[in-house]
């Protein structure tokens, strides 16, 4: 990718996250970046086109941030997710538009259900496991294995949406804390002593 390329996703993200996906076109996007919309086309031919290198941006910024960071310990994996979650803010636009994306945009919504979900969750899968046999988790049953796993997967995906709703954007900031309190408390009723004291080293870092 070239210096005229990243300039235009760089900008193009600033825009999205500040309107939506959805309201923001390639000709005010080529006003915006003082270029010719042909000039604009010559790099992205379309708008999807655009949104999907984005879209691979995140994916590969998330992909390091997997393969950086091992979930040796509880700490460890929540660390992780705070990371995700903070990489997450940068493309916010890209998980508050995550169904109209899917429903509009074939490249995308192929890479999503294909390679990314399965991916993230075997990873996330793996991540549990090994936490459970370093001994930071203890399960009663598979069930609650299951629960934990669907849980975080759900609450990674979808926390943006509901911070907007609940407040602006302005405070996604102080929201990101206080959904990663709640994704580190999900754990407690299946932490062992050390994993509960991952946790509250966690919590007192976010504070």
């Amino acid at each position: 990718m070239n210096a005229t390329q990243q300039k235009i996703i760089k900008r193009a993200l600033d825009l999205f996250n500040l309107k939506g996906i959805e309201y923001v076109g390639m000709r005010e996007l080529a006003a915006d970046l003082g270029m010719r919309i042909g000039n604009l086309t010559y790099y992205f031919p379309t708008k999807d086109d655009l949104v999907f290198s984005i879209s691979q941006a995140y994916t590969e910024s998330n992909t390091q941030i997997h393969s950086e960071i091992l979930s040796n310990s509880l700490y460890d994996f929540l660390y992780k997710n705070r990371l995700l979650f903070e990489n997450g803010l940068k493309y916010q636009c890209l998980l508050l538009s995550m169904v109209h994306l899917m429903e509009q945009n074939a490249r995308i919504a192929a890479n999503y259900r294909g390679n990314v979900t399965q991916t993230r969750m075997s990873g996330l899968a793996h991540d549990i496991e090994l936490l459970e046999t370093n001994k930071y988790l203890k399960f009663g049953s598979d069930d609650d294995k299951s629960l934990i796993i669907s849980s975080n997967s759900l609450q990674s995906r979808f926390w943006l949406s509901e911070a907007v709703l609940t407040e602006s954007r302005q405070n996604l900031s102080r929201q990101l804390r206080h959904y990663l309190r709640m994704k580190a408390l999900l754990f407690r009723p299946y932490a062992t002593r050390k994993g509960l004291e991952d946790i509250e080293r966690f919590i007192r870092e976010l504070d």
